[in-house]
């Protein structure tokens, strides 16, 4: 079922391919759709090959027909069930969507209604191997996990699909200075908001995965998580920087799992808060770093180049405290008198 999703995510991705980078795409009906529907009918069909086999072995059980779905249903994919019948619905919506509204065009795309209710249903779906890894406890650890990194990457890239609007690997901030005051501003604005906003989902995603496993995670997985999610983003667009850029990308998410290994954030709070900080600190220095390497003229001052990955990390930490809590602070003792 991993293997399944991390081919139905490639899916999308072709499909986002051609959208993004052939003209006249004027139809519901396409060799890319297709590929796209098809690796979910393919999924679905393996996962329904599961719950009939689930079903046959209950047939003696005469309890609630309810109760003899859910014991057929593989334990941890309850709701991948939901989300394939829920993607059946919405890409039927889909069609009748297109139909009367026409074929999305870029950022549009990202936003249509139809199209989150098949995103919804995505994540329902593929994170059936990630919910059943949780459902085991502490019974997996090492190469058992990989089942669960490959769902959860597959979510991951799910998610930044949709963000395909707030990019990472884009050159911000490379070339000439606009001369217009408010455009370069503007520019820069946009710049910092796209940054901090995908560097805090693939924040958030790291400390999911460190949080719920920590040094049980088979090393390399922050690296699939990242280096992947990063080698697929760059087709979307195809531009020359996109490419150039993935060096940077996958040795930050080589550092961020050794990171893992050597400082071991599920120790203590105080670890974890510092595996926070520096898992995107070093993926953004490490993005500006590329900047130097390969000669480029970067038109920001130092003030903002330097400053954002500070930023990015600060956000790394706060959400740290969402991911754990320390213990709180004792109560003060009742006074003996009054004031």
């Amino acid at each position: 079922m991993a293997a399944l999703g991390g081919l139905f995510i490639l899916g999308l991705y072709i499909d986002g391919w051609a959208h993004n980078h052939l003209e006249g795409i004027e139809t519901f009906f396409t060799p890319w759709h297709a590929l796209f529907y098809g690796s979910f009918l393919l999924l679905a069909l393996v996962f329904g090959a599961y719950v009939a086999a689930g079903l046959s072995a209950n047939l003696q059980d005469r309890s609630d027909i309810l109760k003899r779905w859910a014991r057929a249903i593989p334990r941890g994919y309850e709701w991948s069930a939901l989300g394939v019948g829920l993607f059946f619905v919405s890409g039927a919506c889909d069609m009748l969507w297109h139909l009367r509204f026409g074929i999305e065009q870029n950022t549009e795309a990202l936003l249509s209604p139809t199209h989150l209710g098949l995103a919804t249903a995505m994540a329902l779906i593929l994170t059936g191997p990630l919910r059943a890894a949780i459902a085991r406890g502490d019974d997996v650890s090492g190469a058992q996990l990989w089942p669960a990194v490959i769902s959860f990457t597959s979510l991951f890239c799910g998610l930044t699909f949709i963000l395909q609007f707030s990019p990472a690997l884009v050159d911000w901030g490379v070339g000439v200075r606009p001369t217009d005051l408010t455009t370069s501003e503007l520019m820069l604005d946009r710049a910092v908001v796209s940054q901090l906003l995908i560097s805090t989902v693939m924040t958030g995603a790291v400390l999911f995965l460190v949080r719920q496993w920590g040094t049980k995670l088979p090393f390399g997985s922050l690296t699939v998580l990242i280096g992947a999610n990063a080698a697929l983003m760059s087709v979307q667009s195809g531009h020359r920087y996109y490419f150039a850029m993935l060096p940077a990308a996958i040795g930050a998410a080589v550092i961020a799992d050794c990171l893992n290994v050597w400082l071991l954030p599920t120790e203590s709070a105080v670890r974890f808060r510092w595996f926070a900080f520096l898992v995107p600190f070093v993926y953004w220095s490490a993005h500006y770093l590329d900047y130097l390497v390969r000669g480029e003229s970067v038109w920001w001052k130092i003030h903002v180049w330097a400053g954002l990955p500070v930023i990015a990390g600060l956000i790394g930490l706060l959400l740290s405290f969402l991911a754990i809590s320390s213990a709180p602070m004792p109560r003060a003792e009742p006074a003996d008198t009054r004031a």
